[in-house]
């Protein structure tokens, strides 16, 4: 198993770095986009950003989207789907803190939702993928 955090990279931060570090502590091999350590400021830097994390999409079989989130999550989240729709690949989406009046386009996909953070960090470590 190996996870994919998708989450807003600013106001999530200490929230994505908990995760991480819970995650990583249970030896759950996951990746975090902000350890790419580059700043998507122009369009060069951008593609190369959004190619690791497609790229990384692809080797997770399970995505944790941290709600609220805004389009680059949404971005990740459709193309998990897409993965799994089309091309049929085995891929979890779990949400943390799902709004499901504005994420009705997700829900549908979404295989398990949380509400609390330990909740779902223990049910990432009995997961078995």
């Amino acid at each position: 198993m190996r996870v994919y955090i998708a989450s807003k990279y600013i106001a999530h931060k200490e929230l994505n770095r908990k995760i991480y570090e819970e995650l990583v502590r249970a030896k759950i091999p996951v990746f975090l986009p902000e350890c790419i350590n580059m700043d998507a400021i122009d369009l060069n830097r951008s593609y190369i950003v959004a190619e690791k994390c497609f790229a990384e999409i692809e080797k997770c079989n399970v995505i944790l989207a941290v709600c609220p989130f805004g389009k680059s999550v949404s971005s990740e989240l459709g193309y998990a789907i897409a993965l799994r729709r089309a091309l049929k690949q085995e891929k979890v989406i779990i949400a943390l803190y799902l709004d499901f009046e504005k994420e009705a386009m997700l829900i549908p996909y979404v295989d398990k939702s949380f509400e609390d953070i330990q909740e779902c960090i223990e049910y990432l470590k009995k997961l078995e993928v």
